[in-house]
Order: C-alpha cells, then sequence, then structure tokens
C-alpha cells in the first residue's frame, strides 16, 4: 500500500489554497492605508473607518488621524465656496499625508485621509461610488438624517470599495 500519491495531491492542493489566499488577501502592513469620514451639516461625523494601505498612515494613532481630518474640515469650508464641484480633491496635508474630499448637494462632507501619490481619478471615482453607498443608505426609510452610519453592511462594502481602485 503505497500512499505517497495521496499525500502529493495534498499537499499540491494545500500550496494552491496558501497561495490563492496570500494574492487575495492583504498582509498586516497592507490593513491601514488612510482613515476616512463622513461628515455631516454642522461638522458631526456619522461614519468613519480605516481603509487597506501601508506606509508613515499606518503609525499615525487613530485619534491623530481624527485631529487630520477634523483641521482639514476648516480648509474645506473655505474652499466649498469658490468651486461647485463636488469632488475637491486635495484640500489639506499634514506630514505628506493629503486629505482629500468630495461634498454633496446636501453638504455631507466625505473626507480621505490617505498617502501621497495615490491616483486622483481613482480618489475621485471612489468618492463617486461612495456616494452611491451614502444615498442608498439616507434613502432607508428606517435611517434618521444626520446619525451615525452603524450598518456592518455599508462598513464591508466601503472597503470593498477602497480594495478595487486602490489596489488593482
Amino acid at each position: 500500500f503505497n500512499s505517497t500519491p495521496h499525500r502529493t495531491a495534498k499537499k499540491e492542493e494545500g500550496d494552491y489554497l496558501k497561495n490563492f489566499v496570500s494574492r487575495h488577501t492583504y498582509s498586516e502592513r497592507d490593513q491601514e492605508m488612510g482613515y476616512l469620514a463622513i461628515v455631516a451639516k454642522g461638522d458631526v461625523l456619522i461614519y468613519e473607518t480605516k481603509l487597506p494601505a501601508s506606509g508613515a498612515l499606518a503609525r499615525v494613532p487613530e485619534n491623530q488621524l481624527q485631529f487630520i481630518v477634523h483641521q482639514a474640515l476648516d480648509s474645506l469650508d473655505e474652499k466649498i465656496w469658490n468651486t461647485t464641484n463636488m469632488y475637491m480633491k486635495e484640500i489639506d496635508r499634514f506630514n505628506n499625508m493629503p486629505v482629500s474630499a468630495y461634498v454633496t448637494a446636501g453638504h455631507i462632507k466625505f473626507m480621505l485621509l490617505h498617502q501621497l501619490g495615490q491616483d486622483e481619478n481613482s480618489i475621485k471615482q471612489f468618492f463617486n461610488d461612495l456616494y452611491k453607498l451614502y444615498i442608498k443608505v439616507a434613502m432607508n426609510p428606517f435611517y434618521l438624517k444626520n446619525t451615525p452610519i452603524n450598518s456592518s453592511s455599508f462598513n464591508e462594502r466601503v472597503k470593498i470599495l477602497a480594495r478595487n481602485h486602490f489596489f488593482r
């Protein structure tokens, strides 16, 4: 009785699965790319999350990420009055970490603290897709306007959007 071919097949299957998983997951250093905040009227934070990436941004404490984005709201408030565009591009910078913003017609602000060198088109498309997700939440009759978004489905979809736009 020779069980070697069976063991070899199991080993090859295990190697295939290990390679597949390593190609389709992100390492620990890729887990914190940036910080996304959705801010409602009156500067009320209704959603926040860390997004996948790597670099200097991964070493910034979470409370400092919040502070950087909150400070960028002042710059955003000034720039809103000078343009009719929803996408504001880079509105502020902290230690070579830009903050990009998108303002909806209802004055909901999407703010993304990200790494230097991110493609502008990817950021713009990310914000457009995020706006579509937000509209779905806002149109839900059970969602109260300007209250925190606590949906795990929304959170997962935001992270999928980030992976699709920033890790192609």
